[in-house]
């Protein structure tokens, strides 16, 4: 097998293997390239690859300019969201799919929520269900939806959990899926009982809140819009949805830190 496409994949395991090792953190520059290609025994082609490799996976950035080289990164749940995408684009998954998949996981996510959260999480809910309220029947308020539930699977307290559904309400949200305002009111009685719910530290009853939420959902899709519900995942779709979002956050990052 030519060594393109060995060598970097085997020096990007060492290269995490060692960042691992030395508890490097987000932020933390690696050697110069000199350096990495002699401590990992590679090739000046081998190690940007490796490098490309790494950063499409967004495990490291790569600057340019006089204070540039690589750096240790924080993967973003986009990386998740885009390769699992890529995968049920060529499993001709749709958005039923995608949507019994989250009926089926995120009812015992809220009960971790009720059970775990801290005070942030239940302001950070309150403050979307707020915003839910405001943009019911409008374009809006299908990213709040997903907003709230990416807080709730924060709550929770499980990283896994975390990723996996924020990717699972992005490839969700990029087929767009119409609810009429009477749906919208109902999922909002849904959510506001997720969220009292919680406030409780009732986990029984945010399950139930959680799978009936679903339950009003489907129903509604299937009755007035079926061929939405049959729509495959495509992965551009989805991806293009997630690099904005990833665009967005670096955006606030930057106002946050300048």
């Amino acid at each position: 097998m030519p060594e393109r496409t060995t060598v970097p994949r085997q020096t990007a395991r060492r290269m995490m293997r060692e960042a691992l090792r030395r508890e490097l953190l987000p932020g933390d520059r690696l050697a110069a390239e000199p350096t990495l290609m002699s401590y990992f025994d590679v090739s000046r082609a081998s190690l940007r690859e490796t490098l490309r490799v790494l950063s499409f996976l967004g495990a490291i950035e790569v600057r340019s300019g006089p204070s540039g080289g690589a750096r240790i990164a924080m993967p973003r749940p986009g990386v998740i969201g885009s390769a699992l995408a890529m995968a049920l684009q060529f499993r001709n998954a749709t958005l039923r799919t995608v949507l019994e998949a989250r009926a089926a996981i995120e009812p015992p996510v809220a009960a971790l929520a009720a059970a775990h959260h801290k005070d942030q999480d239940l302001a950070a809910l309150t403050s979307c269900l707020q915003r839910l309220e405001r943009t019911a029947g409008t374009v809006s308020f299908q990213r709040e939806r997903d907003r709230f539930h990416q807080h709730l699977a924060h709550a929770a307290g499980n990283e896994v959990l975390t990723l996996l559904v924020s990717a699972l309400t992005r490839i969700c949200t990029a087929i767009e899926a119409n609810h009429s305002r009477a749906t919208d009111a109902r999922l909002l009685t849904e959510h506001a009982r997720i969220a009292a719910a919680i406030r409780a530290r009732d986990a029984a009853a945010a399950q139930d809140a959680t799978t009936a939420l679903f339950g009003v959902a489907l129903a509604d899709l299937d009755e007035h819009h079926p061929h939405q519900l049959a729509a495959r995942v495509v992965w551009p779709d989805v991806d293009e949805l997630l690099d904005a979002d990833d665009a967005a956050e670096e955006r606030s990052e930057m106002e946050w830190t300048q």
